[in-house]
C-alpha cells in the first residue's frame, strides 16, 4: 500500500489555521492498543503470578509444618530426657534418704558397705549429677499441702553451685522465682508438664519445668532450672524461625534471646491467641494470618508439645516470612512487567509511525476543508496512496474545483454566507452603497462585432473591472445586459466598515476602474480596437439587503430608492461629460476626502425637487490622503503592467486635479 507523502505545509500562519483536533488520532490507537497491551500482558502476568504463588504458598506451608514437627519432636525428646534424668536422680537420693540401702542399686551398696555416710554418697551422686547435666542449675522437689488444691508447701532443694557462680546467680533470684509459681506447681500437681521463663529474675536465660514425680498426679512436685541453649540450638538459624511460647504466650526458647530476657509476651497477636485457645487435640492446618510489628506477613504452623503420655503447657511455632517466600516470583514478576513495558513500547513506537501515514493525509483534508469553508478551493493536494485517504484526497479536489467553478457564477460573499449556514429568506435594514457601472455606447459598438467576439470584449472590460470592485471590499450584486453591460456593485451591505468607510471605498473602486480602464484602452488602441467608455453612478443611503426567492431558488440582492436613485445618476454622465457622478447623500458622508465638482442639479422621478450630484475628480492630498492613495496604487500594480508608464488616480503631478484634467486626460 502507497503511502500518502503530502508534507504539512510550512507557513506558520497556515499551521495555526488548521483546526485543531481535541484527541488525534495516534493518541486514540497508542491508547487502543496500550489497554489491550496491558490488559492481555497485564491479566497473564497477574494469573501467573496467582498460579505460581499459590503453588509456592503450598510449598512452603508444607517445608515450614515439617521443620515445625522435627523442631517439636527434637525439643520434646530433650525435655524428656531432662525430665528422666532428674527422676532417676531424685529417686536415688530419695531412697538414700530414706536409708532404703539394701534395696538400692548395686553401686549404692557398695558405697554404704564401705563405710560412707549418707550425707556423703548423697553429696557425690549430686557432684555426679551436675557434672554430667552442666545445663540444670538447680532442682527442686516440692510437697503438695494437706487440702487438695492447697499451695504447695516445703521443698528440698539440689543446687548447681558451679552453674551458679559460672553465670552470676544466687539463691536469693532463685527463691523468688520459686516464690511466685505457685500457679506452675498447681499445674504440675494435676499431672501437667508445665514449662515457665525465668525472665527478668535471672540475668542469663533460664526455664524452668514443673512435672510430678510420677506421670499420674500425684502430692510431690519436681521443678527443674535448666538453661535453654540446648534447645535453641535445636532451632538453629535460617529463614523460617521456630520459638517456643507456654499457655500464658510468653516467649520460652527463641533464637534472638534478648526476647527470651525481655520476658516478652505475644498475646497481642491474633495468630497466638488462636492457639492459645485451641485445645492441644485439636490442631488444623489454616490459621488466622500472622503479621509482627511491622504488618508483615508470616507462613506459620505450631505443635504442641507432649512429654511422656501428657501435653504441656508449651507450644513450637515455626514461621517464614512471605516476602522471602515469594521473593523469587517477585522478581520474575517484575521482569515479566519490564518486558510487557520494553513490548509495550516497541507497540506505541510502531502505533506512533504508523497513525502518521493516516493522521498527516486527514490534517492535509482537514486543512483542505477548512480552506474550502473560507472560500479557498486551490487546495494543492496530491493523490500519493490507492486506499481509503487516497479516494477521499481525490474527492477533496473534485469538490474544490466544483465549488471554484460554482462561485464564479454568484458572488463569493454569498457563498461563504451560505457555507456558513448564514442564509435565510428575509430582509435587513442597513445604510449601503451601490454603484452602477455602464459602457456607454454599448450598443453602437456591438453592432461591429459578432457574438463570439461581443463576448469576448465583455469578458475584457469585466476583467478589468470587478477586481476593483472586490479589492475594495464591495461585492458585485449583478452584471445587466438590458441595453447594454451594467455592473452593480454594492458596499457596507454583507460586510461593513461604517457607512462612511464603505462610501470611500466605493470612490476608491470607481478610481481603480478609471485606471484599469485607462491601460485596458491604451491596449485597444494598439490592437486597433475602439476604446470604452465608462459612466458611473454612487449614492448612499438607506436599503433593504438579504434573500428573496424560495427555499429552492434564493437570490442575494438589495431593494429601495438609494438602489433606484444611484441607477439614475448614472444617466447623466453622458450630458455632463463625466465618467463618475455621486450624490449628495454621498457626497456629505465623504466629500471632504475629495476633489469634486457640483454639477447642474436635474429632475429624478418620484424627487419633488432636482437632486444635486458631484462629479469626481480625484482624492485630495494630505498625509492621510497619501497612505490611502499608497494602498490604492498597491491594488492597482496588479491590474496595471509595470512596464506601462500610465498615470494612476493618486495625489500629485500624475492624477487629474480639475474636471477639465479628467475629462482632457481620462475620459476618451
Amino acid at each position: 500500500m502507497l503511502k500518502n507523502k503530502n508534507p504539512l505545509p510550512d507557513d506558520p500562519d497556515t499551521l495555526a489555521a488548521i483546526p485543531q483536533v481535541r484527541v488525534p488520532m495516534s493518541l486514540t490507537l497508542i491508547s487502543i492498543i496500550t489497554v489491550m497491551v496491558v490488559l492481555s500482558l497485564g491479566l497473564l502476568t497477574a494469573l501467573m503470578s496467582w498460579l505460581v504463588t499459590q503453588d509456592v504458598r503450598s510449598t512452603a506451608e508444607n517445608n515450614n509444618r515439617s521443620i515445625n514437627q522435627k523442631n517439636a519432636a527434637l525439643v520434646e525428646s530433650l525435655l524428656e530426657t531432662l525430665r528422666g534424668d532428674v527422676q532417676v536422680f531424685l529417686y536415688t537420693t530419695e531412697n538414700l534418704l530414706a536409708e532404703t540401702a539394701p534395696e538400692a542399686a548395686p553401686s549404692l551398696q557398695a558405697a554404704l558397705s564401705s563405710g560412707l555416710s549418707h550425707e556423703t554418697i548423697r553429696r557425690n551422686i549430686e557432684t555426679s549429677f551436675f557434672q554430667q547435666r552442666k545445663d540444670i542449675a538447680a532442682i527442686f522437689l516440692t510437697q503438695r499441702g494437706a487440702e487438695q488444691d492447697a499451695v504447695p508447701t516445703g521443698y528440698t532443694a539440689f543446687i548447681n553451685q558451679r552453674f551458679l557462680d559460672l553465670h552470676a546467680l544466687d539463691l536469693p533470684s532463685i527463691s523468688r522465682f520459686m516464690a511466685i509459681q505457685d500457679g506452675s506447681m498447681i499445674r504440675a500437681q494435676s499431672g501437667q508438664v508445665v514449662l515457665q521463663q525465668g525472665g527478668p529474675a535471672f540475668s542469663v536465660p533460664l526455664l524452668g519445668m514443673f512435672f510430678p514425680l510420677n506421670e499420674e498426679a500425684g502430692t510431690r512436685v519436681a521443678t527443674v532450672l535448666f538453661s535453654p541453649e540446648n534447645l535453641i540450638d535445636t532451632f538453629g538459624s535460617s529463614a523460617n524461625i521456630s520459638f517456643m511460647i507456654n499457655h500464658e504466650g510468653t516467649i520460652l526458647i527463641h533464637t534472638d534471646q534478648d526476647l527470651m530476657r525481655e520476658y516478652k509476651n505475644l498475646q497481642t497477636y491474633a495468630f497466638i491467641r488462636y492457639i492459645l485457645s485451641r485445645s492441644p487435640y485439636r490442631i488444623r492446618d489454616t490459621y488466622p494470618p500472622y503479621v509482627d510489628e511491622q504488618n508483615r506477613p508470616y507462613i506459620a504452623a505450631f505443635q504442641p508439645l507432649r512429654i511422656g503420655r501428657t501435653f504441656s503447657n508449651a507450644t513450637v511455632i515455626t514461621i517464614i516470612q512471605e516476602d522471602v517466600v515469594f521473593e523469587g516470583i517477585r522478581r520474575t514478576t517484575w521482569r515479566n512487567i519490564y518486558l510487557s513495558g520494553a513490548v509495550l513500547f516497541l507497540a506505541i513506537l510502531f502505533i506512533y509511525f504508523f497513525s502518521k501515514t493516516i493522521s498527516r493525509p486527514l490534517q492535509l483534508l482537514s486543512l483542505a476543508a477548512f480552506k474550502i469553508e473560507a472560500g479557498q478551493y486551490d487546495l494543492k493536494l496530491q493523490v500519493r496512496s490507492r486506499d481509503e485517504t487516497g479516494v477521499l484526497t481525490s474527492s477533496f479536489i473534485s469538490m474544490g474545483q466544483a465549488l471554484e467553478n460554482f462561485e464564479r457564477f454568484t458572488n463569493k460573499a454569498i457563498v461563504a454566507m451560505a457555507r456558513k449556514g448564514k442564509l435565510t429568506l428575509g430582509g435587513t435594514t442597513k445604510i449601503g452603497t451601490v454603484c452602477f457601472a455602464f459602457i456607454r455606447d454599448f450598443s453602437e459598438m456591438a453592432e461591429q462585432f459578432d457574438a463570439h467576439e461581443t463576448v469576448a470584449f465583455v469578458n475584457a472590460y469585466l476583467k478589468r473591472m470587478v477586481p476593483c470592485i472586490t479589492k475594495t471590499r464591495g461585492e458585485v450584486d449583478k452584471f445587466l445586459t438590458q441595453g447594454g453591460v451594467i455592473i452593480m456593485a454594492l458596499w457596507g451591505t454583507l460586510e461593513s466598515a461604517g457607512p462612511e468607510q464603505d462610501a470611500l471605498n466605493s470612490i476608491k473602486a470607481v478610481l481603480m476602474m478609471r485606471a484599469s480602464l485607462r491601460v485596458l484602452n491604451h491596449e485597444r488602441q494598439q490592437q486597433g480596437k475602439p476604446i470604452i467608455k465608462m459612466g458611473c453612478g454612487i449614492n448612499t443611503g438607506e436599503l433593504v439587503a438579504g434573500q428573496i426567492g424560495s427555499n429552492d431558488r434564493m437570490e442575494y440582492t438589495v431593494i429601495g430608492d438609494t438602489v433606484n436613485f444611484a441607477a439614475r445618476v448614472e444617466g447623466p454622465n453622458d450630458a455632463f461629460d463625466t465618467d463618475i457622478l455621486i450624490t449628495e447623500d454621498t457626497w456629505n458622508r465623504v466629500g471632504n476626502y475629495l476633489i469634486t465638482e457640483e454639477m447642474p442639479g436635474f429632475a429624478v422621478k418620484g424627487k419633488e425637487k432636482p437632486v444635486r450630484v458631484f462629479a469626481v475628480v480625484n482624492m485630495k492630498g494630505g498625509a492621510e490622503a497619501e497612505q490611502e492613495d499608497q494602498a490604492l496604487i498597491s491594488l492597482l500594480q496588479e491590474l496595471v503592467p509595470a512596464d506601462m508608464s500610465i498615470a494612476l488616480p493618486c495625489v500629485g503631478p500624475k492624477g487629474p486635479a480639475t474636471l477639465a484634467e479628467v475629462r482632457e486626460r481620462w475620459i476618451p
